[in-house]
């Protein structure tokens, strides 16, 4: 397979469009360029030209004719027409606009005349460059060179390239690692069956920090440095980092980046465990919002605007507000008022946006990005949902106040100084993919979730959750702008007459399917980059076969929903006080009163029911008794005991 450059070229003069696409086809010979495929598209009209950008995802580069006549009702996002729809839009810029609305990474290259060259750059944002309309006639190779070096610009791996070219030429080791290539698993009669499973790159690519081209990732120099610059430019942000441990890492550094100890800071009482593990590291005082919990679905929302709005007027003095931007269900915060609230009193914003890595790529997601909203500082597990690979994570910063000293002194207190190459290289060619075919995928993903619906919509017992499903589950739904990310499918199976258990065996022993996670009556379904179209006709088969009873299960479901209310965190003290304190391990079911010192954290979805110097209460217990019959993990508990602070 090889990439393939699509050049879109809009001129409604159809004469000039045909010389046009003529003169630039003809010189594509000239470049010697044999891993690339290049071809050109022919846009006689704004609404053709809007379209093919929607719909094909190969589309690279635009070469925009200036002159064009463009028509208001063509920038609608619908292109109908409308009682306006021949009045002429006055200002072209606005085409630019409307197609960096739907791929805000495709260079436009505008043709024009070149005594209005000038005025064209000032009225136009997002201009890649700018070519006289007749040079293209007579000298089209300029314009074909300029859409090639760009090209190659963002389709660049800094990282895995300079990597991939020193493992080929294979250096006699004399460093770690101590296999050394793979030899001594290689020439083992014991071990050499690790070596044949995993193959020779494996191992060849297994390389020390001895590697000074390859870069430092604690100093964030040479291939990683520009590797990661490169991410920085396709999220649109200051700076981003590549962290080797998880996102569950990259949060605690970065809340003890901003967080002194008794530094308030306003938290998602739903937030991943590993925000809560931070701000105990960082010995900082959390200010909670509620939990909003269906107990029907077993499912949280995010929190509720209004407690947001009052929590912030009511602790201005915090120094940060940390939010789940993406629920584990797909429910997702308009992150955009959560900004502009904290900013307004000088608190800076942080997201975890664990599992919504790709929302930049695609403008069905873009409005709840937490980068596009303008957050300080997001997470992403580049693992999760995009192509990297397992612990592969991404920071992002956008505060123009960040302390880059001393996040680099927190940073090298959470990574090892022997960082995996094969980590950092995945992250590298995430974010190739991410800028070069990320909107084709996840155009392709949307269009088949809505089929899948669609097909499933006819289904007798099964049926996937929708907005208006959330709206009746969550009163804020509507009015706090929720939204949900598609490709997190929740099907909702209380009508089938199955245990889950059974339900998830069926799916992972008969028909290969293992999903992302259940309650009493849903499951999850994710779609990532991988979710192929041939992946999701097997789910489907797989549903239908349960839906129509065609299975041979047993069990009878127990219909008990967990407790509906969860209580509230309310703490006298910081919970590192708590956590670090003497303590003692009881009976969890006896533990009603006490305090607690150490996190107790229902997984999935990792968020923290009791979290330390929290009194545990009957309620907790009940919630924990009801989990039980769920079968679900619950982190904290030890051969059924919990630690509490000891008693004096």
């Amino acid at each position: 397979m090889r990439p393939h450059l699509k050049i879109l070229v809009i001129e409604d003069a159809v004469d000039l469009l045909e010389q046009i696409t003529a003169s630039i086809s003809n010189t594509i010979n000239y470049f010697d360029r044999s891993d690339v495929e290049i071809s050109l598209l022919e846009a006689s009209s704004v609404s053709k030209a809007l379209q093919l950008v929607r719909d094909d995802g190969d589309i690279q580069a635009v070469v925009f004719s200036w002159d064009v006549v463009a028509k208001e009702h063509e920038l609608e996002e619908s292109g109908a027409e409308l009682e306006y729809d021949s009045v002429v839009v006055q200002n072209n810029a606005r085409v630019i606009d409307a197609i960096k609305r739907i791929r805000p990474e495709l260079p436009v290259y505008v043709l024009g005349d070149a005594v209005k060259g000038l005025d064209i750059v000032n009225q136009a944002n997002g201009i890649e460059s700018f070519f006289y309309r007749n040079d293209i006639i007579s000298d089209p190779e300029s314009i074909l060179g300029y859409i090639i070096n760009d090209f190659d610009d963002r389709n660049e791996t800094p990282f895995w390239t300079e990597y991939k070219d020193y493992v080929v030429e294979s250096n006699d080791s004399w460093h770690t690692p101590g296999h050394s290539g793979g030899a001594s698993f290689r020439n083992s009669p014991y071990i050499s069956d690790f070596y044949r499973f995993f193959g020779r790159n494996v191992f060849v690519s297994d390389l020390s920090v001895s590697v000074d081209s390859l870069g430092s990732l604690s100093d964030g120099t040479h291939a990683i440095g520009k590797a990661q610059a490169a991410v920085a430019n396709t999220f649109e942000v200051r700076h981003s980092y590549f962290v080797t441990n998880g996102s569950s890492t990259s949060n605690k550094i970065i809340l003890q980046t901003l967080l002194r100890e008794g530094d308030k800071v306003i938290a998602d009482r739903n937030c991943h465990k590993s925000v809560h593990y931070g701000i105990i590291q960082a010995r900082a005082m959390p200010v909670y919002l509620d939990s909003v919990f269906n107990p029907e679905y077993g499912i949280f929302s995010p929190p509720r605007m209004a407690q947001i709005k009052d929590l912030i007027e009511e602790n201005t003095d915090a120094k940060l507000i940390v939010l789940t931007g993406c629920t584990y269900d797909g429910l997702l915060t308009d992150l955009k008022q959560v900004v502009q609230l904290a900013h307004a009193h000088g608190i800076k914003v942080f997201i975890d946006e664990a599992w919504f890595a790709y929302s930049l790529f695609h403008p069905a997601l873009r409005d709840y990005s937490a980068i596009a909203a303008g957050a300080d500082y997001i997470t992403h597990s580049a693992h999760k949902v995009v192509s990297a690979f397992s612990q592969a994570s991404f920071i992002h910063v956008n505060d123009p106040d960040f302390d880059k000293d001393f996040f680099k002194e927190v940073f090298a207190i959470h990574t090892s100084t022997s960082p995996k190459y094969q980590l950092i290289a995945s992250l590298d060619v995430c974010r190739q993919q991410l800028e070069m075919e990320g909107y084709k995928i996840l155009n392709e993903l949307l269009s088949n979730v809505a089929e899948l619906k669609s097909q499933m919509s006819k289904f007798k017992r099964l049926r996937i959750l929708s907005p208006q499903d959330f709206a009746r589950m969550f009163s804020h739904f509507e009015s706090d702008n929720i939204g949900h990310d598609p490709l997190k499918i929740l099907i909702d199976v209380s009508a089938l007459d199955y245990s889950n258990q059974e339900i998830h065996r069926f799916l992972m022993d008969e028909v290969g399917l293992e999903i992302e996670k259940f309650t009493h009556s849903t499951i999850l379904v994710l779609l990532t980059l991988g979710g192929m179209r041939s992946k999701i006709v097997r789910l489907y088969n797989a549903l239908k076969r349960l839906d129509d009873g065609a299975v041979n299960l047993s069990k009878r479901k127990s219909k008990s929903p967990l407790p509906a209310d969860i209580p509230p965190i309310h703490l006298d003290d910081l919970p590192s006080k708590a956590f670090f304190s003497p303590r003692e391990a009881i009976a969890w079911q006896s533990s009603v009163g006490r305090v607690a010192a150490g996190l107790i954290t229902p997984y999935p979805p990792g968020i923290p029911l009791i979290v330390p110097g929290q009194k545990i209460e009957q309620a907790h217990i009940d919630y924990l008794q009801a989990l039980a019959s769920q079968k679900l993990t619950v982190q904290g508990i030890y051969d059924g005991e919990i630690y509490v602070v000891a008693q004096e």
